[in-house]
């Protein structure tokens, strides 16, 4: 594997500082002295690299989609192309509380919506960013239909609820996380996911796959 060039480490440090101001101060609060200062790096280096703070957080925004498609793979390899199996490993990979759960990068992911809102550049990206990660549960629901393991009349409209519910989850435990009553989330989510697609075996039967 080809060593990341100085460039692409110096704005993965960038990148990495504006997640750590954005989780503690929001994107508003978060400077460029105090990115740069969070990533150890001198504000002209900073502004060397990207033109504006928008640059940086759509840069952040790739790192983290990266990253969540990454660790998603690694779920689902486990899960050995079990449609039921799959499934399971997706809610429980957003939802379920493992070594893998990232809060800083939920913290920054619920701050990006929020910015998606209000920006433009930033709505089309994170629409994308929604879009793929709906079309991967899209994906094991359609195997799934077509193996008769699920029974469903829109898998498109199945997978589209069960992300909105993933994310109405992440909004709820940034802002309001005692609203949600504790290792709730996951389990909703399955008894859902039953409702919308009769699976043939319970998916509270399943393991969960970490």
């Amino acid at each position: 594997m080809a060593r990341p060039s100085n460039t692409e480490e110096r704005r993965a440090q960038i990148t990495g500082g504006l997640a750590k101001v954005m989780a503690k101060r929001g994107f508003d609060g978060a400077s460029v002295a105090a990115v740069a200062k969070a990533a150890r790096l001198s504000p002209g280096l900073v502004h060397y690299h990207f033109k504006n703070k928008q640059q940086i957080l759509l840069a952040l925004l790739n790192d983290l989609v990266a990253q969540h498609a990454a660790g998603l793979d690694a779920r689902l390899q486990v899960a050995q192309g079990d449609p039921i199996d799959e499934l399971v490993a997706f809610i429980d990979f957003h939802l379920g509380v493992g070594a893998d759960a990232d809060p800083q990068a939920l913290a920054c992911w619920i701050l990006l919506s929020g910015e998606a809102l209000r920006n433009q550049a930033v709505r089309v990206e994170f629409e994308q960013a929604l879009q793929s990660i709906i079309a991967r549960l899209r994906e094991i629901l359609r195997r799934g239909a077509a193996s008769g393991t699920f029974t469903t009349s829109s898998v498109d409209a199945a997978a589209s609820a069960l992300v909105a519910t993933i994310q109405g989850y992440f909004v709820l435990a940034a802002t309001a996380r005692s609203a949600i009553p504790s290792g709730s989330a996951a389990a909703c989510a399955k008894q859902m996911a039953e409702g919308l697609l009769r699976p043939e075996r319970s998916l509270h039967a399943t393991e969960p796959v970490s």
